[in-house]
């Protein structure tokens, strides 16, 4: 019997273009910024949320800034988009707020020691200064051992706590400080407890902004920023910007010593009316010299469209999974 092989011949090579990988990913481009998480965008394959996300490539260092409200949305977005997380070298997390770091669970998934810079916030696993002194301390002496802290050790000491991400490759930042060669991180601390109903000039009474309050004050919210120095100046990366993006932009002129060439993120000025944000985009266009603007994330519709009329060709549309290059 005489067998022919070319039909099976051309069916293995059908399947060898048909059958692909399970996982595709796409190439992350130096110079460039892509919002992988957010409530607004043009493509409706992604799921938007409120919260927050992107991702960047600084030479040859793979940047995740923020991971959003929801790992499930978040890992959704990301495969979407063909993000490989396990090379990801870098991980920061701007502050303390669920819409920007649900995701980090996940990520811990892929990648689980991977490098993750956190602001020094002590309710997310910060190193706790801690007196336990207390009253009458002379007391202390006589109590017998087993009744006293350490066994009649110090009093004053540090917890060292696991935190949230526990056994994580995690460092908690207090100052701003160079990471790599041009990578900055811009360490801030907002007075105001950071939330839409607590902060400058507002607060929420029975459904209604009012006058600020006292309570709102002085929470000292911790923050990180990333800075990027490229040769048209510093890429700037915030995330909800609570400490006030223009304190941010002006930190980072400290810290660097170099001019903005780009703001990215989340601006927070929902609450502020247009008189407010008018007042911020003069600021940060004139007065501090930001070049381009790409605001997503917490800034608001009224917002998005103060900055735009006020920076024109320099506004970058930033939505959901958009790529902007610097």
């Amino acid at each position: 019997m005489k067998i022919h092989w070319l039909p099976f011949y051309l069916l293995v090579l059908l399947f060898s273009f048909t059958i692909q990988p399970e996982n595709t990913f796409s190439e992350i481009r130096k110079g460039t910024i892509t919002n992988l998480y957010d409530a607004f965008g043009k493509d409706t394959s992604l799921t938007k949320d409120f919260g927050f996300s992107c991702i960047t490539k600084y030479k040859d260092k793979t940047i995740l800034f923020d991971a959003g409200s929801n790992a499930d949305i978040f890992k959704k977005n990301t495969n979407k988009l063909g993000i490989d997380l396990s090379k990801i070298d870098i991980v920061v997390v701007s502050h303390g707020h669920l819409d920007h770091l649900n995701g980090i669970d996940y990520l811990l998934q892929i990648n689980p020691k991977v490098k993750i810079y956190f602001p020094y916030d002590i309710f997310w696993g910060a190193p706790v200064p801690f007196d336990a002194t207390g009253q009458e301390q002379e007391v202390k002496d006589s109590l017998p051992t087993y009744m006293q802290y350490f066994d009649g050790g110090e009093t004053k000491f540090i917890i060292n706590q696991s935190g949230r991400f526990w056994n994580s490759n995690i460092e908690f930042v207090k100052d701003s400080k160079e990471i790599l060669p041009g990578l900055n991180l811009i360490a801030t601390n907002s007075p105001y407890m950071g939330y839409f109903s607590c902060y400058p000039g507002k607060s929420f009474v029975e459904g209604q902004f009012e006058h600020e309050s006292d309570a709102c004050k002085n929470t000292d919210l911790p923050e990180l920023s990333l800075s990027l120095k490229t040769d048209k100046g510093q890429i700037l990366i915030v995330g909800c910007s609570h400490t006030g993006v223009e304190n941010i932009v002006k930190q980072t002129q400290t810290v660097t010593t170099d001019k903005i060439e780009l703001v990215y993120g989340g601006f927070h000025m929902l609450p502020f009316n247009r008189t407010q944000i008018a007042r911020l985009a003069f600021v940060l266009k004139t007065d501090l010299g930001v070049h381009r603007v790409a605001p997503a994330h917490c800034t608001g519709h009224l917002a998005f469209k103060i900055l735009n009329d006020s920076f024109g060709g320099d506004y970058l549309f930033a939505g959901l999974g958009e790529t902007v290059s610097y």
